[in-house]
């Protein structure tokens, strides 16, 4: 069972086992009182925040400020470039999220996993889309994808930009492995079978064979018809 699974199901279990406790400080959802759930749409930083900027956590009126200087870059690679530039400085907010093993809909987090991924920031782009799968957030407006989705497609999408993507294996691996219990559209779940076939083409060539096979099954326009034929007459000749 992945790591991260384990966390969170063992947080669960802590936190039901507090909520039957005497303890005053938990209500019957084992959340401490007090504490509300965000909904998917609500924003951030509000008017009260701008006006009133005690009124948050300072770190949210940073990232208020550095989404809309983002939003003002024309060029989507300037913005990815700023987005790298920036990701940083949330690495110690994003790694305490992560920590707690269970949360609210975090819509700032969320879209600091849309930065990671446009960042090439893989690594933490996956932590923060497996953490949010397991706590049933959904993605802030304007994205009208659910996460599972949104999270394997980009994957794919940005590792088609490089060139070699062998060292990527191992996060392709799980990435499969993690969102297959996951409802997705047929159409990404082949991007993401795609790409961990080409991570796999190398170094394991028969097992790129299979996810060929399987992005193939799930999209016969996927387009790794070619690459799968040429792949078999090599495998067939060693």
């Amino acid at each position: 069972m992945n790591s991260l699974r384990k966390h969170y199901l063992a947080t669960i279990a802590l936190m039901a086992a507090n909520a039957e406790s005497a303890d005053p400080r938990y209500s019957k959802q084992g959340r401490p009182t007090g504490t509300t759930l965000t909904r998917q749409n609500d924003p951030i930083i509000d008017a009260e925040t701008i006006q009133n900027p005690d009124h948050h956590n300072p770190l949210e009126l940073k990232f208020f400020n550095d989404f809309e200087q983002i939003s003002n870059v024309q060029s989507q690679s300037k913005r990815n470039e700023l987005k790298a530039e920036l990701l940083p400085e949330y690495q110690s907010y994003i790694n305490d999220c992560l920590a707690a093993g269970v949360s609210d809909q975090n819509d700032m987090l969320l879209k600091l996993m849309v930065w990671a991924m446009d960042a090439h920031d893989f690594e933490t782009g996956t932590r923060i889309a497996e953490f949010a799968l397991l706590n049933k957030m959904v993605m802030p407006a304007p994205f009208a994808r659910d996460v599972a989705n949104f999270y394997a497609e980009q994957l794919a999408e940005e590792l088609k930009k490089i060139d070699d993507i062998t060292p990527y294996l191992d996060l392709l691996e799980r990435a499969v492995d993690f969102t297959a219990s996951f409802d997705m559209q047929d159409q990404v779940r082949a991007k993401l079978y795609r790409a961990y076939g080409y991570s796999l083409k190398a170094t394991q060539p028969t097992q790129a064979i299979n996810a060929f096979e399987k992005a193939l099954k799930l999209d016969p326009n996927v387009g790794v018809k070619t690459e799968l034929a040429q792949l078999k007459k090599t495998v067939e000749q060693t």
